[in-house]
């Protein structure tokens, strides 16, 4: 495997790992809420559970591609619709508010219930290994199956794992700003709505017959 091949594969990890899900809007509201020390527990648990989930993946696909060379064209072609689809889906879930907890109602005082939280929190065991195996099955070969290869993919996906986590870090400030314009915007239009559907004339009209 090249190095081409192991920085493609980053970049691909990194694009995913990196679009808005409530595992990482989470991480992002620790990190803003709570500091360095409750993020830090989070994070460390999503990077093991990306991790064992593409150690999975890996050995699978590398597994299939020795046993069934002929269908890898078919996997990658099923894997690219599923990551297209999971894209998509995030994507559409952007416009729904993501509501954020109270600094006071974060779970966890310790670093080991929080690492806990971590773990278990939107935990989906199928969906974390199909995605894991979709992002891997590009990037191997029947020519390639050795521990070179899995060395190499192994350290482009811890690095692009750490980044995307990083990069919610860091800039955790704006991307919450960004959610509580979003949800102060979609709260305004529920009420807009509730105001133009006649239900509070309704109201006052019942409130004035009863008195």
């Amino acid at each position: 495997m090249t190095i081409e091949t192991a920085a493609a594969y980053a970049a691909l990890v990194f694009f995913v790992f990196s679009m808005p899900s409530e595992r990482m809007l989470e991480f992002s509201a620790w990190r803003f809420q709570k500091g360095f020390g409750a993020s830090l527990a989070l994070g460390l648990s999503i990077f093991v559970v990306r991790a064992a989930f593409f150690g999975l993946a890996l050995a699978a696909a590398m597994f299939f591609v020795r046993a069934m060379p002929d269908g890898l064209a078919l996997a990658r072609g099923a894997a690219m619709v599923f990551l297209a689809l999971t894209l998509l889906r995030q994507a559409l879930r952007l416009r729904q508010p993501f509501r954020l907890a109270d600094n006071d109602n974060l779970p966890g005082n310790t670093f080991a219930t929080r690492f806990w939280h971590g773990l278990r929190s939107h935990f989906r065991p199928s969906f974390e290994l199909a995605l894991a195996a979709a992002m891997v099955i590009f990037f191997v070969s029947p020519s390639a199956v050795t521990v070179f290869a899995a060395e190499q993919l192994a350290i482009a996906h811890g690095a692009a794992s750490l980044l995307s986590l990083l990069v919610y870090a860091v800039f955790s400030r704006p991307v919450l700003a960004r959610l509580d314009r979003r949800l102060g915007t979609a709260r305004r239009a529920r009420v807009a709505r509730l105001l133009s559907s006649g239900l509070p004339r309704v109201s006052a009209r019942f409130r004035q017959d009863a008195a």
